[in-house]
């Protein structure tokens, strides 16, 4: 496998092992850094999906995780298999669903959760690839599972946000909103888990926070602007605020007990967010933002070329966007653009790490492992 030298206008160039600089180049008018020798090496990639003759642009949301005490990957892809590799790139267990997979999975000591759109959640044995047990939604599930307090929460596509037992896949309460008074985005934002509370964003621009075991409402509110897409798919929890991205046009921080509205940033279809360091990083529709957590302020932005679909991730010091032109990696604490994986056919899923190893989800189906420089 040749090692990926330059990250060129979003594209990555494959290049052999040379010991060539190259001079640095620009992505969407913001300038790269000279290029080292290697930004990266690619340690080994797997073709997962078979081409299909009628696809056209074919997306991949669902993503890796990684065990951190194994260094097994898991991944699921549009074809509704999930994979299992070791660090090596050996494949382990491959586990077959009715559906596709929209997101990435969750591993919890020896299990894996996974969703599929065929409307049911699976946990599965690390270790085997055994069933264990699944719960059948009736519903799309395409989020990544939340585990906490001995139960599993999803949040599927239809608005429902669901808990069941982790052990065993039995039913304990859910939450649901009919949500039809506009239109909505494809996707959801995962629910978090803070305390003994779980939260939920739904389509039409509510935040709801219940108790974790019993799903008795503690709060719920609406909090974006009005507008034909009020979805909130962006949404993280940090010491106590409660942050939302609404593709209506705002970022909003909420305390977390009482759904007290404490700063809103107005930006135009504000789709994902994360935390890191010092600060968020938001995800719009045509930039990346560096966003305060205490004040709302924008500290830095980055224009966006491609549409945004998975959620940003920061890998060490990075903030890792997924987009239709590739992966960016972005120094979270500055906006500085720092490189651009594409293999050719764009990233949807978020990206996994554990130390120097990413691993990335194309849109063709391949699973690489990349060891950063």
């Amino acid at each position: 496998m040749k090692a990926i030298a330059l990250a060129v206008v979003a594209l990555a160039v494959y290049a052999g092992d040379r010991g060539l600089a190259r001079p640095s180049s620009s992505w969407n008018g913001t300038r790269l850094p000279p290029a080292p020798v290697k930004l990266w090496t690619v340690a080994w990639q797997r073709s997962l999906v078979p081409s299909g003759l009628l696809e056209w642009r074919p997306q991949e949301l669902g993503g890796p995780a990684v065990d951190p005490v194994s260094g097994l990957v898991i991944v699921g892809t549009r074809d509704g298999w999930l994979h299992a590799y070791d660090a090596d790139g050996q494949r382990m267990w491959s586990f077959e669903t009715a559906g596709r997979m929209d997101a990435a999975p969750r591993i919890d000591a020896d299990l894996v959760y996974a969703g599929s759109s065929d409307g049911r959640l699976y946990a599965i044995e690390l270790a085997t690839g055994r069933l264990r047990w699944q719960y059948d939604a009736q519903e799309e599930v395409g989020t990544t599972p939340v585990v906490a307090g001995g139960l599993v929460l999803i949040m599927t596509l239809q608005d429902s946000l669901v808990a069941v037992d982790a052990k065993t896949g039995l039913w304990k309460w859910h939450h649901r909103r009919e949500t039809r008074e506009a239109f909505t985005v494809r996707g959801a934002a995962a629910p978090l888990v803070s305390g003994a509370l779980a939260i939920g964003a739904y389509s039409d621009g509510t935040i709801a926070v219940l108790d974790l075991l019993t799903g008795t409402i503690r709060w719920e509110r609406k909090v974006a602007p009005l507008g034909d897409f009020m979805d909130i798919d962006g949404l993280r929890v940090q010491a106590g605020r409660l942050f939302a991205a609404a593709y209506s046009g705002a970022i909003y921080a909420l305390d977390v007990q009482t759904g007290r509205q404490e700063w809103e940033l107005k930006t135009t279809g504000a789709s994902r967010l994360t935390v890191g360091p010092g600060m968020l990083v938001a995800v719009t529709t045509t930039q990346v933002l560096g966003v305060g957590m205490r004040d709302g302020a924008t500290r830095w932005s980055l224009p966006l070329e491609g549409v945004p679909v998975g959620d940003p991730v920061v890998l060490g010091g990075s903030a890792t966007v997924p987009n239709s032109k590739g992966l960016l990696f972005i120094e979270a604490s500055t906006g500085k653009l720092l490189r651009v994986f594409n293999p050719g056919t764009g990233v949807s899923a978020p990206a996994a790490g554990q130390g120097r190893r990413v691993y990335v989800l194309s849109n063709a189906g391949d699973l690489l492992a990349l060891d950063l420089t």
